[in-house]
């Protein structure tokens, strides 16, 4: 369905429609305390920024920008355990090459408080090993997307993985291309699993920044638009309500298509700016595969996307 398709019942209200909110000093309010944003040395990498410090402006957050060394491992098998100098050389070529990096953004930031870049060398541990050890201390990690590649980023594609499966983290994947815009609309991908329900209560500091929420429940038969939209939504409705959130729940009609390209036609149809969804992957042996709708989001969409696991 393209955004605004003639698909008759694709899209149905829910009968909670949203009532205009507004937070009283009175009101609750989730606030982030800390963010962190490890660079991955991708064309995304300007665009987490950016969107990291407005949010961190507008949580009044500390944000933590994070260049990794990440050096050349030594030798194995020379009978000499001494490093030669080349090896030496190289090491310390990647740390100036980080510094460097670390200074150009830290000149960019500089009229921004409570921004700051740090320098982390990634011993025996991988870039994304780091980064999720370091995330433990983060209520929100941010990262450069490759939305638009032909192909996915493998170090980002590490780094996500990582900060989701392995710290935890509710983590934002910003597109290469993102540009500030007003916050009208946030959709929730709503279903009743627990990775749903964590990403929803995970971003409600960044759903309280806009103006109307929208839970979107993508049904694959049109039998199931028609059932009862049960309790849990409209549980869910009030409660967004006590935290001065502004929401409604819609269904729309998959029919044939893949749930991650329903998603995204009413994202642009909606004119969102964020999308919230469960993060889902699949454990093979000590590696993690991610899952089928989350790796089409990751490659697809072309705004910022909050995963939660």
């Amino acid at each position: 369905m393209a955004a605004g398709g003639n698909d008759e019942g694709a899209l149905r209200a829910h009968p909670h429609a949203p009532v205009p909110v507004t937070l009283t000093h009175q009101d609750a309010r989730a606030m982030l305390k800390d963010i962190l944003v490890p660079l991955s040395d991708s064309s995304a990498d300007d665009a987490a920024i950016r969107f990291a410090v407005e949010i961190g402006r507008s949580q009044d957050a500390r944000v933590r920008i994070i260049e990794t060394v990440d050096l050349p491992p030594p030798a194995i098998g020379t009978a000499d355990p001494t490093p030669r100098a080349s090896f030496l050389a190289a090491q310390d070529a990647c740390r100036r090459e980080a510094s460097e990096r670390a200074s150009r953004i830290r000149a960019r930031i500089a009229e921004h408080p409570g921004v700051s870049v740090e320098v982390h060398e990634a011993g025996i541990e991988s870039p994304a090993e780091l980064a999720a050890r370091l995330a433990f201390s983060a209520d929100l990690a941010i990262v450069g997307g490759w939305s638009g590649f032909a192909k996915a980023d493998p170090a980002g594609v590490a780094l996500f993985n990582a900060l989701l499966f392995d710290a935890g983290r509710p983590v934002v994947v910003v597109p290469p291309h993102w540009r500030a815009s007003d916050h009208s609309c946030a959709i929730v991908g709503w279903k009743d699993t627990p990775n749903a329900c964590r990403a929803l209560h995970s971003a409600i500091p960044l759903l309280q920044q806009v103006q109307t929420v929208l839970l979107v429940e993508i049904c694959s038969h049109s039998d199931e638009m028609e059932g009862a939209a049960g309790t849990v939504t409209a549980s869910l409705i009030e409660h967004l309500r006590s935290w001065g959130i502004a929401a409604s729940a819609t269904r729309l009609l998959a029919r044939h298509r893949r749930s991650s390209e329903v998603l995204l036609d009413h994202a642009r149809a909606t004119k969102a700016t964020l999308i919230v969804v469960g993060g889902y992957g699949h454990s093979r042996l000590r590696e993690r595969t991610i899952g089928g709708m989350t790796m089409e989001l990751l490659q697809g969409a072309t705004i910022p996307v909050l995963y939660a696991h």
